[in-house]
């Protein structure tokens, strides 16, 4: 994974991490996911077979060693059970490890020998000497970085930040001693720390990973459980199939992807960093779910939430649901062009609902994004589609969406040409040739839609082919200012005076 920019930090309470946290789907104590069910994800390959052919794989075995010992090629059905990983598992090229149901791919130790000291209880952990430091965290949360969860019954604790700080749902590390704290008595209950690194992981071509429950690894900020890794020019990590899982609970991303991979009916939920990451040329993510994902406390400013894709070609994501994650809901962010958006249905992320910032040609198309925003910062952030200093020599279009009650509309934020922070590839980082048609925009008082700049260059709205044009407005107020454009806020009658939706209309909100 590689870094993301940093442009502003995010200042949140503690509280609201933790409430959040309440939010996660109940697990039973047998780690199957009570969450409500994705009934009809089948995604571009078709339904998903639960049946597997190949090399039968129990969790008593060596994972790793079976498939040292197979060649290239090889299908591996895991029967149910849990099968603990120290270190991420390497196939081989065109390997499949697919999962028979109950099979668990996890990145965690048990924690045994507790003994109580007063109203907590502690116990030797698998922790290393010192604690990861790679990220930038809330200032409410400075040890978003350090990756070694720990769960009871597969519930996430909350770490805290000394011993007399545990209390009920808490825990804590001393990494000098190696030494974990819970504020729950452990009797009876399952009790797990997060040790791996990452749990699927290499630089092969071809592999598919399917069918399985995929949780718990401490891996860091921009490292993800399930990964192909694309190294150098030769290409390696295409390719990839990851289809239908349940990735959950671990502490960087979920999933990370490259050329060519198929990522479809996966529930991706309450990673500390990201739900998925990609890069390369043409991969499909498609009828997943995204949900809860940020929960670490890593600023969402630098990199958190939903997802963030970087340097892809014809990078397609479609018919997803992607909801209450801790920063934007889909985040294309440096180098994308021929990007596509399509019938995605985006609600109550904390930052934009679609943002495709510093980026190219794009296609934004049949999606509904509602109530996203719920950390608004002001001015034109947090929209439910945002574009921020992108535009090609093509044409970034933006058709046919409903966008109704984001932190704002839909808005174009030209924020510079910001080469110096990463390469321009198909040309600068300006807002240009947006098209911004035949969307349905329901915006309530203080949210606006249009085009806002900061940085002294009003070709934006000028020079650069930016327009909106057939676009229908639900608004509270027609006289309210709900649009910007020329540095200025404008009412409907304004916004129209200047050129823009001279075939659009707007109505009173609810009529």
């Amino acid at each position: 994974m590689k870094p993301g920019s940093s442009r502003r930090r995010w200042i949140a309470a503690a509280c609201v991490l933790v409430a959040l946290l309440a939010l996660a789907w109940p697990l039973d104590g047998t780690g199957e996911s009570t969450a409500p069910g994705r009934a009809g994800l089948t995604g571009p390959v078709g339904p998903i077979p639960r049946s597997c052919d190949g090399v039968t794989v129990g969790p008593s075995d060596d994972l790793q060693s079976t498939i040292d010992a197979h060649a290239a090629g090889t299908t591996y059905c895991l029967s149910p059970g849990t099968y603990r990983v120290e270190k991420p598992l390497l196939p081989k090229d065109g390997d499949a490890i697919i999962g028979r149901l109950g099979a668990v791919v996890s990145g965690s130790k048990v924690l045994t020998g507790w003994q109580q000291f007063g109203h907590a209880w502690s116990t030797k952990g698998f922790l290393p000497a010192d604690p990861g430091t790679h990220g930038e965290c809330l200032e409410s949360v400075p040890t978003c970085a350090y990756a070694e969860d720990v769960f009871v019954d597969k519930q996430p604790l909350t770490r805290v930040d000394s011993p007399s700080a545990v209390v009920g749902g808490t825990f804590h590390t001393d990494y000098s001693t190696n030494t974990i704290t819970i504020g729950d008595d452990p009797g009876g209950h399952l009790v797990e720390q997060a040790v791996a690194e990452s749990l699927i992981s290499a630089t092969v071509d071809d592999v598919t990973v399917a069918n399985l429950v995929l949780e718990q690894a401490a891996n860091e900020a921009q490292v993800a459980a399930v990964e192909s890794r694309q190294v150098g020019p030769e290409r390696s990590g295409a390719g990839w199939r990851i289809v239908n899982n349940e990735v959950r609970l671990n502490h960087g991303v979920g999933l990370g992807f490259a050329d060519g991979a198929v990522v479809t009916a996966n529930f991706v939920h309450h990673q500390g960093q990201l739900g998925f990451g990609a890069w390369g040329t043409g991969s499909v993510v498609s009828d997943n779910e995204i949900a809860f994902n940020g929960v670490a406390g890593y600023s969402a400013g630098w990199e958190a939430g939903g997802s963030k894709s970087w340097h892809t070609d014809r990078h397609t994501v479609t018919h997803n649901y992607v909801h209450d994650n801790l920063g934007p809901g889909l985040w294309t962010d440096g180098g994308n062009i021929h990007t596509e958006y399509t019938a995605n249905k985006i609600t109550g992320n904390w930052g934009a609902g679609i943002q495709h910032e510093i980026s190219y040609d794009a296609v934004i198309r049949h999606n509904e994004i509602s109530g996203n925003g719920q950390r608004h910062i002001g001015w034109a952030w947090e929209a439910g589609i945002q574009i921020q200093s992108s535009g090609g020599t093509g044409l970034i279009e933006v058709v046919g969406n409903t966008v109704s009650d984001n932190a704002n509309g839909i808005a174009l934020i030209d924020s510079g040409n910001r080469a110096e922070e990463i390469p321009a590839p198909h040309g600068p980082h300006v807002v240009r040739n947006v098209w911004v048609h035949d969307n349905r925009i329901t915006m309530s008082s203080g949210q606006s839609t249009g085009a806002v700049q900061d940085i002294g260059d009003t070709a934006v709205y000028t020079e650069r082919n930016n327009r909106f044009e057939a676009n229908t407005y639900y608004l509270t107020s027609l006289t309210e200012a709900h649009f910007s454009w020329n540095d200025t806020d404008l009412t409907w009658a304004q916004w129209r005076e200047l050129g823009n939706d001279e075939k659009g209309r707007a109505e009173r909100a609810g009529r």
